[in-house]
């Protein structure tokens, strides 16, 4: 969402170094680059964003199994 290691650690109330430790982790566990740097911008790749989406179907499933139950 913020294309920005900082401000997500800001948010998840976590440091910015452990942010990066989970995005190497997603990475290495899923065997893909997620958010390459191209002109100084973090981007999104296409698997980056497909994980994304994979990621907020989960969040939106979980929250409905929750109200549901």
């Amino acid at each position: 969402r913020h294309l920005n290691y900082t401000r997500a650690a800001e948010e998840l109330n976590i440091t910015q170094p452990a942010v990066s430790q989970h995005i190497q982790y997603l990475q290495n566990y899923y065997g893909v680059q997620i958010f390459p740097y191209r002109n100084k911008q973090l981007t999104l790749t296409p698997e980056g964003e497909r994980l994304r989406r994979a990621a907020l179907a989960m969040l939106y499933d979980e929250e409905k199994l929750k109200r549901d139950v």
